[in-house]
Order: C-alpha cells, then sequence, then structure tokens
C-alpha cells in the first residue's frame, strides 16, 4: 500500500469518527452509555466478520499478538471509554474537546518512548500548528474562553483516557505485524467486550427501540466503531502510529463541517481560518524532505 493511499485511509477515519460523534450525542438521549458502548462494539464485530472471512480469512490470534490484542481491547473498549463518559459527568464538553486534542501529542510520545519512531523538527512545527488549528476550532477563537477554563477533576480522567488511546495505537503497530487489519479490530471487540462486562454488566438495559435510535446506533457501530477502526489500524500499519496520530487533528474540522451540514449548525469564520491551520499543519508535518543532488 502506498504512503499516500494510507494517509487517504486515516482521513476516512477520521470522517467516520467525526460522524460517530454527531450519532453518539443524538443516541445518548435515548440509550444510556454502558448499553451505547456494548451495541457499537458488538455491531463492529459483526459486520467484520464476514468482510475478514473472503479477504483476510478468519485467523485465530498467535503467541506473537494475542498480548497485544488484548492491550488493544483493554485500552480502548474498557480504559478509554469508561473514563471518557466518566469525564463527561464531571467536567464540560469544551475541556473534553480541548483534552481530546492533546490525543496526537501523546501518541507521539509513546511511539517515541516504545516504538523509537522519530521526530524531525519540521514534524514538530507541522504537530503544533496542527494543535493549535484544533484548539481555535473547538473555542471558535475566542482565547478568553480559552484562559478562563476552569479544571475539574473529570479533565484527570480525560486526560489518561486520550493516554490509553494512545497506548491502544502502540498496540496495534505491534499486533498489525502478525495479523491484519480486520481481524485485529474483531479481536479487540471480543477481547474489550469480555473485559468490559464485568463493569458495566449491572448497568446495561435494553432501550425503546425507534427508528432513529437504530439508525443512530448503526452509524455509530458500522461507521463509526467497525470501518474507523479497520481504516485507523490499516494506517497505523503502513505509516506507523505517530503519522496516523496527526491526522487525528482533522476529527474537529469534520465534526464542525457535519454539524453544518446536517445539523444546520454554521461555523463562524475563526474555525474556518483554524481549518487552514490543521491543514497547513498536517501538510508540514507529511512533507517530505529533499533530497540533497551534491
Amino acid at each position: 500500500m502506498t504512503h499516500k493511499k494510507s494517509i487517504f485511509l486515516m482521513v476516512l477515519a477520521s470522517l467516520s469518527w467525526s460522524a460517530s460523534f454527531i450519532t453518539i450525542g443524538l443516541a445518548l438521549q435515548s440509550i444510556n452509555a454502558s448499553t451505547m458502548i456494548l451495541f457499537r462494539w458488538l455491531l463492529a464485530v459483526l459486520i467484520l466478520i464476514p468482510i475478514a472471512a473472503p479477504s483476510e480469512g478468519l485467523k485465530l490470534p498467535t503467541k506473537q499478538n494475542i498480548l497485544p490484542l488484548i492491550g488493544m481491547g483493554l485500552f480502548n473498549v474498557v480504559i478509554m471509554n469508561l473514563l471518557m463518559f466518566e469525564a463527561y459527568k464531571t467536567t464540560t464538553p469544551a475541556n473534553v474537546a480541548f483534552i481530546s486534542a492533546l490525543n496526537p501529542v501523546l501518541i507521539a510520545v509513546w511511539a517515541f518512548l516504545l516504538l523509537k519512531e522519530q521526530l524531525t523538527v519540521t514534524k514538530i512545527i507541522g504537530g503544533i500548528l496542527a494543535f493549535a488549528g484544533v484548539v481555535i476550532v473547538i473555542f471558535k477563537g475566542d482565547i478568553q474562553a480559552l484562559l478562563s477554563m476552569q479544571y475539574r477533576i473529570g479533565d484527570f480522567w480525560m486526560l489518561i483516557a486520550v493516554a490509553s488511546h494512545g497506548l491502544y495505537t502502540i498496540c496495534a503497530r505491534v499486533a498489525s505485524k502478525t495479523i491484519g487489519p480486520i481481524n485485529s479490530v474483531i479481536y479487540v471487540g471480543i477481547f474489550g467486550i469480555l473485559l468490559y462486562l464485568p463493569f458495566s454488566y449491572s448497568k446495561i438495559a435494553m432501550p425503546d427501540w425507534s427508528g432513529n435510535l437504530i439508525f443512530y446506533v448503526f452509524i455509530t457501530g458500522v461507521i463509526g466503531t467497525g470501518v474507523a477502526q479497520w481504516l485507523f489500524v490499516t494506517s497505523v500499519k503502513h505509516i506507523g502510529a505517530t503519522a496516523s496520530g496527526v491526522i487525528i487533528n482533522f476529527n474537529p474540522v469534520f465534526t464542525v463541517l457535519l454539524s453544518w451540514i446536517f445539523l444546520h449548525q454554521v461555523p463562524v469564520l475563526s474555525q474556518l481560518v483554524g481549518w487552514i491551520i490543521i491543514m497547513g499543519g498536517i501538510i508540514l508535518f507529511y512533507k517530505r524532505p529533499l533530497k540533497s543532488n551534491l
């Protein structure tokens, strides 16, 4: 797979996540968080099994990849989800969004410490620019809103949740060496659900299903979880954890864009400026150094 195709797949993963951000918010009006997490991963596993059979073949974990696969399930399905929803209870959506923007940074730190992935000065500057653009989009250019943020215990939980997603990405990079991306996500779902149920079994309750709720859960499970994680793990396999993490900066861009299209929430000028800065930072991050002819 070419480098450009891998980047394109990661952009599609970001778009898929952004679509699910909207449907999750709508679904949670009729279904509790614990039940939503269970259904989204069950759907992801069910939709990927028939896809894996003809493309990769259904394969059992091996001693080379079972620990990273279990780690992926633990860090993503269990720790990240539980702490993220706990954060929503005890802090503000603005704080959650701001801390989420640290995701690429923490992925890069984990990749540097655990995988020895190198960061050049150009990549660091590009990453900082992209992060600055994300902050502008989140706070709509209101610096005073950023400076007046009040920090709560939920911010601590959200920071751990983001760090956990970084470890999930590292495990995905290791697992991808010996198992295909589709099989990888299937086992993330299976191991994750098995680890998740003891913590949340008592909170799971069947909702009153409606056509809208079925649609929201379907989009979240199939597109925002199954397809998005498949694309993400594929991207991590081919371009590395750090590079894949940087494209997560597109999440707020796509979320605002989809909210504009489907929810008629018109973005302000500062958010458009933030988009341009994000794209400039990402272009700088992926810019290949010129080879000297000397």
